[in-house]
């Protein structure tokens, strides 16, 4: 028989859980999480095993429900943390909400997407397989690939006749079997570069604490970049949605170009210089016009 805990987060100023809900619930299937009734919940890894949680909002706090075989303080902490992280809770936007109200494509941002937060993906090799399954497909067929992945080789659970998955770790991904991604529909590349990122875990190449450990956003990317198949655009991704630096932009985005080109009237490709033009004046906030750019299209 499971135990079963709440804990109650109150909601900081600026944020807004419908936004969260909008944009998890975007029409692409995501696996490893299940919407419904104006709530969230998934299964997330804790120090001692998997635990359920169930996230809605009442009384202008987050109510996070916790599922578990045993529960102790350390696993409350732990998923306070968790839920802060991936919805960004902890961060004071008042500021990027200013400098968007100063220039005149963007001042309706802040009424238009109220509260969005940069929704994240707090495990690293999560992030990167998700990057390299989404390089060069559109998002729906991603989502499809990612599933297919998850339910092989993920870890999960039952709960209520819902299925819960985890994302496959390291080692059980650096053993996948190639011809079973094949029938998947991967292509051979794609999981060149998913065995790629699993063995550089393995191996201790990557891993939050070694890019925690680099001086700067510049180091961290050239550490990832170094792994085949992790380019400039997948590094930029992971260091905004991972590793919540805020100074990052994903050039060459069809999705951001898209925004560009609609709200600034550039080039449908537009070059790199047209991009910094426009993020000049968001220093240190780039990731969230990023953010807020992709929010436009959906």
């Amino acid at each position: 028989m499971k135990e079963s805990e709440h804990i109650n987060i109150p909601t900081p100023k600026n944020f807004s859980f419908q936004e969260c809900l909008h944009y998890l619930d975007r029409g692409f299937d995501d696996c490893l999480y299940h919407l419904g009734n104006n709530a969230v919940s998934r299964l997330v890894q804790l120090c001692d095993g998997t635990a359920l949680i169930n996230i809605y909002e009442k009384s202008n706090a987050l109510q996070i429900e916790i599922l578990k075989d045993s529960i102790s303080n350390d696993n409350l902490k732990e998923v306070r943390v968790y839920v802060l992280d991936w919805l960004d809770m902890e961060r004071n936007i008042q500021p990027f909400y200013e400098l968007l109200s100063k220039n005149v494509a963007l001042k309706e941002f802040p009424n238009l997407y109220f509260g969005a937060r940069l929704v994240g993906i707090s495990n690293l090799f999560e992030a990167l397989c998700w990057a390299i399954i989404g390089q060069q497909i559109n998002l729906t067929f991603a989502y499809k690939l990612k599933r297919s992945l998850v339910e092989k080789y993920g870890e999960k659970e039952v709960a209520g006749n819902i299925v819960y998955y985890l994302f496959p770790t390291p080692e059980v991904l650096a053993k996948l079997d190639r011809n079973e991604l094949i029938e998947m529909k991967f292509s051979r590349q794609k999981i060149d570069y998913i065995l790629n990122v699993s063995h550089a875990f393995l191996d201790n190449q990557i891993s939050k604490a070694i890019l925690l450990n680099c001086n700067s956003k510049d180091e961290r990317a050239e550490k990832l970049t170094k792994i085949k198949g992790i380019g400039i655009w997948t590094a930029n991704y992971v260091l905004m949605k991972t590793m919540r630096d805020m100074s990052c932009i994903a050039y060459g985005d069809s999705g951001l170009n898209n925004a560009i080109n609609i709200i600034f009237g550039t080039s449908k490709k537009p070059a790199k210089e047209e991009v910094d033009s426009i993020f000049k004046k968001f220093t240190n906030w780039e990731s969230y016009l990023n953010f807020y750019l992709w929010r436009t299209l959906v």
